[in-house]
Order: C-alpha cells, then sequence, then structure tokens
C-alpha cells in the first residue's frame, strides 16, 4: 500500500492536517488562556483599589484589628474573592478566609514587595491554605502620598483552566472529524493527481521511442518510478542537444559581453531582442527593461532608428557616422539585415570612436602648435640671414646684433625641443623619480630667492605663509622644484605692477599642499579647463615668450608623484595654483 503515491499523499495530508490543528490548538489555548488571565487580572486590579480605599480610614484611625479582619471578611463575602489587608511591615491586619493572628507575615510576598516598590503587584502561584492556583494582586493604600499598608485580592484559576480544558476538547473533536474528512479527501485528489502523471509516462515513452532508445534501471515500482524511467529514456539524448546548444550560447554572451563594440539585435518590426554590455553601458539601458520594446523608445536617438528603418526597408547594411549631442559621443553604426528566406530582424554594431576622434584632434592640434612655435623663430632666423647675405655681415655691430638674436631663437628652439622631450618622458613612465626626503619649506624659500630679483624689477611683493609642522616628504627635488619655479614665474609675468604674490604650505592627514596666489589679471572661465593643456595659452600670454607647456609639464610631474595640481581663477581678481603630494609616496 504504501508504495503507492496515492497512499503517500493521503498519509502526509492527513500528517499536515494533525499538525497543523495541533499548532492551531496550542495557539488558541495559549490565547485564550492569556487573554482569561489578563481579563482576571484587570478585574483583581479593580477589587484591590476598591478594598484599597475601602479600607483606608480604619488605616488612618488607627483602629481595632479585628475593624479590618470584619471589613475583609464583609468584602469578601460580597464579592466572592479573598481580601487580604496588609501593614508596611507585612503583618497582616485583616483577611476574608483566615484568621490574620494565625497568618504568616507577607513582607516576603512577591506581589506585596511589587505593590509597594511600583504601586501594582501581581503573582500566580499555588496556595497551601486554599490548595489551589491562585492570582494574587496587590495595591498599596495612600494617603496624602504616604503609603499605610497593602490591600490584596485573589482568585482561583479554576475557571480559566476550565475555559481552556474546553477548547483543548474542542480541538481534539475537531482534529478527529477534520481527520477523517482528509483522509477521503486526499485519497480521491491523490487518485486524481495519479492518473495525469500515468497518461504521462505513456507519452513520455512515445516521445522516447525511435532515435531516442535509451534504458535504465529503476529502482521503485510505482507511478514516479514509471514516469522516471520514461524520462531517464529521454534524458540522454536530450542532455546532449541541450549541452550543445548551452556551450554555443555561453560562448557567444561571452563574444558579446567583452566585446568592446554595442551590439543590439531587433526583430523584424524593429523591436529590441537583445543588446551586449557595451550597448547597455553607452545608453544607459537595462536588456531585461528594453526586451521587445520599440527601438526608438529605449535608444531615443532619431538618427540610429532612421539606420534601422532603412535597414528594415532595404534589406541592406547601412554605415554612418553620428555626433550624438546627447551622449557626447561619436559613433559609427553599421546596421546588418538578419535573413534566411525573409528578413528576420536587423544586427547593429556600434563602434564608439570619440577617443580615437580625440587623440586624432589632439595629433592635429599639437602639430599645428609645434609648427605654429618653431614658424616664428625660423621666419626670424631666415630673415637674418638673408640680411648678412645682403651686406649686413660686414657691419661689425649690426653682425653681432643679428647673430646674437639668432643665437636666441635657437636657444628658445632648444628649450622648445627640450620641454617636448621631458613631457613625452614623463608621460610615458619613462622619466625616473629620484626620490629623497625633501623639506619643501626649504624648497620654497631656496625659489622665492632664486626668483626675487625679477619680482623686484616689476614692482611685486613675494609673501610666505609655511606650515611649522611640515614633514620630510621623498619627491624628487628638482623636479618638484620646477613645478614650484614655474608656478611662481606665471604669477609674476601676469601679475600687475605693485601686486603680490603669496606662497603658502599647508599639511593634512596624509599629504602637504602647496598653493601660489597673486593679484594679477585672473583667467577667463572659457580658458580656465584648458590651461594645464599643452600648448595652450590664454589669449593675454599670446604675446610673451612661453611655449605654453609649462603647466603641462608641471601636471604630469606632480601627478607622477601621486598628488594633484588644480587652478582657481576669477577674472579680473588674480589666480591660485595649488598642488598636494602624498606624505607616503606612492608613484603613478
Amino acid at each position: 500500500m504504501f508504495r503507492s503515491i496515492q497512499w503517500r499523499i493521503t498519509i502526509w495530508f492527513v500528517l499536515l492536517v494533525i499538525v497543523s490543528m495541533t499548532a492551531l490548538g496550542a495557539y488558541l489555548t495559549g490565547s485564550v488562556r492569556n487573554s482569561q488571565l489578563s481579563s482576571l487580572r484587570t478585574q483583581l486590579e479593580n477589587e484591590a483599589k476598591i478594598i484599597a480605599e475601602a479600607s483606608l480610614p480604619g488605616l488612618v484611625s488607627q483602629g481595632e484589628v479585628n475593624d479590618l479582619d470584619a471589613l475583609a471578611k464583609k468584602l469578601g463575602a460580597q464579592i466572592s474573592t479573598r481580601i487580604t489587608i496588609i501593614s508596611l511591615d507585612g503583618t497582616v491586619l485583616g483577611d476574608s478566609h483566615e484568621n490574620p493572628s494565625t497568618m504568616q507575615n507577607h513582607a516576603t510576598r512577591p506581589e506585596f514587595r511589587d505593590a509597594r516598590a511600583s504601586g501594582l503587584g501581581e503573582s500566580t502561584r499555588y496556595s497551601i491554605t486554599l490548595g489551589k492556583q491562585m492570582m494574587y494582586v496587590a495595591v498599596p493604600i495612600i494617603v496624602q502620598g504616604e503609603v499605610l499598608g497593602v490591600a490584596r485580592v485573589a482568585l482561583p484559576l479554576t475557571q480559566v483552566e476550565s475555559s481552556v480544558n474546553r477548547i483543548i476538547m474542542s480541538i481534539i473533536a475537531a482534529m478527529a472529524i477534520a481527520a477523517a474528512m482528509v483522509i477521503i479527501v486526499a485519497w480521491l485528489i491523490a487518485r486524481m493527481t495519479t492518473r495525469p502523471i500515468r497518461e504521462l509516462t505513456y507519452a513520455s515513452r512515445k516521445i522516447a521511442s525511435g532515435e531516442f532508445v535509451q534504458k535504465i534501471s529503476v529502482g521503485t515500482r510505482d507511478e514516479s518510478g514509471q514516469l522516471a524511467s520514461a524520462f531517464n529514456e529521454m534524458s540522454f539524448k536530450l542532455k546532449e542537444m541541450l549541452a550543445t546548444i548551452s556551450e554555443d550560447r555561453t560562448r557567444l554572451a561571452g563574444i558579446l559581453d567583452n566585446m568592446a563594440d554595442g551590439v543590439i539585435l531587433t526583430d523584424a518590426g524593429g523591436n529590441f531582442v537583445m543588446t551586449n554590455k557595451a550597448a547597455q553601458k553607452l545608453f544607459g539601458i537595462k536588456e531585461e527593461d528594453a526586451k521587445f520594446k520599440p527601438f526608438i523608445e529605449v535608444v531615443r536617438e532619431h538618427e540610429l532608428n532612421d539606420l534601422l528603418l532603412s535597414c528594415l526597408e532595404t534589406g541592406q547594411e547601412q554605415v554612418e557616422q553620428f555626433e550624438m549631442a546627447t551622449l557626447n559621443r561619436f559613433l559609427r553604426v553599421i546596421s546588418i539585415p538578419i535573413a534566411s528566406d525573409r528578413l528576420d530582424g536587423v544586427l547593429l554594431l556600434i563602434q564608439d570612436l570619440t577617443e580615437l576622434r580625440g587623440l586624432q584632434t589632439m595629433r592635429r592640434e599639437m602639430v599645428g602648435n609645434i609648427s605654429h612655435e618653431f614658424r616664428t623663430p625660423l621666419a626670424g632666423i631666415k630673415a637674418m640671414v638673408e640680411t648678412l647675405q645682403d651686406g649686413a655681415v660686414d657691419d661689425r655691430e649690426a653682425a653681432k646684433d643679428f647673430l646674437s638674436r639668432i643665437g636666441d631663437e635657437v636657444d628658445r628652439m632648444a628649450q622648445l625641443v627640450a620641454e617636448l622631450t621631458e613631457l613625452s618622458r614623463i608621460e610615458t613612465g619613462k622619466a625616473e623619480l629620484k626620490l629623497e626626503l625633501v623639506d619643501l619649506n626649504e624648497l620654497v624659500e631656496e625659489v622665492i630667492a632664486q626668483i626675487k630679483p625679477q619680482a623686484e624689477r616689476q614692482n611685486l611683493v613675494l609673501e610666505t605663509v609655511l606650515a611649522d609642522d611640515l614633514p620630510a616628504i621623498p619627491v624628487d627635488k628638482e623636479r618638484i622644484r620646477q613645478v614650484i619655479v614655474n608656478l611662481i614665474h606665471n604669477a609674476i609675468k601676469f601679475n600687475r605692477p605693485g601686486g603680490s604674490i603669496k606662497t603658502t604650505t599647508k599639511k593634512s592627514e596624509d599629504s602637504v599642499f602647496v598653493e601660489v596666489s597673486d593679484t594679477g589679471a585672473g583667467i577667463a572661465r572659457d580658458d580656465l579647463p584648458h590651461i594645464f593643456e599643452r600648448f595652450y595659452k590664454a589669449d593675454k600670454s599670446r604675446s610673451g615668450k612661453g611655449s605654453g607647456m609649462g603647466l603641462a609639464i608641471a601636471k604630469h610631474i606632480v601627478e607622477a608623484h601621486g598628488g594633484e595640481i588644480r587652478a582657481q581663477s576669477e577674472e579680473g581678481n588674480g589666480s591660485i595654483f595649488s598642488f598636494t603630494l602624498p606624505i607616503t609616496q606612492g608613484t603613478q
């Protein structure tokens, strides 16, 4: 009998009902008991307060003990409750059921102590005097804030236990009836449940016939064993097929997810089918949210949607490049029709060329800047050489002046080449940092002493505010000197006559801080984001002799030390350049 699923289902149903009814019965029993006890506790509390009020005159007038005992017996008979009146020292002054003189001192009773301490005491215990489980509730007898004694009332828990026993009997009866009904119903349900299983076994064997011939040993003889046998016959072939499909799918998913280019697949109606991580990141979409939605609704780029529609209409591959203003990206998109007998969808391959385009733009600008920087000195040299060739070489003073100027221009170009070489070495990580412990305060003072004559010639005041607690830090001294010289030199070059330059050092938790501020003309808002780019010069400095690479070199030197450089300026209100260096060196 127990080999049958039908009977096993029936037994489990019965066990479930029994367990459920038992749990429900325990819950109901506890709930009713707690409810009854709470109700009894409230009743006793109210009665105790009444007794306290009634016994107050006897305690205030310090009358005879017999008066309080008579009061307790009288009231106890009226409300069918045991009443006890107790003095502050625990002596029983009156009791509705016993002679107070023969009763023990109640000072140690928990309800008496709690009533005196908190204003209400409650205890449930077995009464030896009455031979019953009793609930005791006590309240203090108070007059004008002074506790004169304690009034206690008590009732047996017979009624509570009686109610609980009735519920238990009701639950047992309900369990018996429910178990009988469940056996019948579960048997019918199990009978109906196993019928489809038998039919499914027969159908599975039909599916397993033909090329899916496979027999395995089945340990049981019931319906589930027959079903397992039928499905096991199919499992081997199905497992092979699913393994192949899963492997191909995993390989394809791995390729798509690791592609740098975005991939989006749509159906013939232009609705999303699938996408890869690159496309999700580029357009800020989630594949689960985008599936089967119209392409334009998800991407919201009309140029891409037009390209998709063109591919769907013509059935031909389309290639376009777009400047996506909303994404701030430059994209090359290839739409490839997917078709066998008919067009099934479109595969969009999205290549992000923004970085490549930026590099190309940077290269063109760099070539243009270098050409510009070399064109002026070369033109001057050529003009002076032609002048010398035309006869000025015979004029000793003119020839000497021209040769000196040619030498200056050559030095300028050599300096430009040296700066380009230095910047390239730092950017590519080929410039090794010669680290040593350096006191930046001393280094700042050295630079100030070196550059002070230049500042005095322009009537500028150099100020320093150097931190006393600045620690020595591991840096390449000469390169950091180059950074400080560059910042102070710029502050001198672009300052106003009579202005000032202040150099400050500070210490934070894990780095040191150097700041150079000036009272110059400041930097225009449009120029400020570009001042650390190589060859970049604000309009006001185009007439100067600088190469426009000093700040770029300073930026890369500071970053090579693991620090950060920044600039703040407001046109007309001077500029503040600052950089930080880590106290513990971690080069980048």
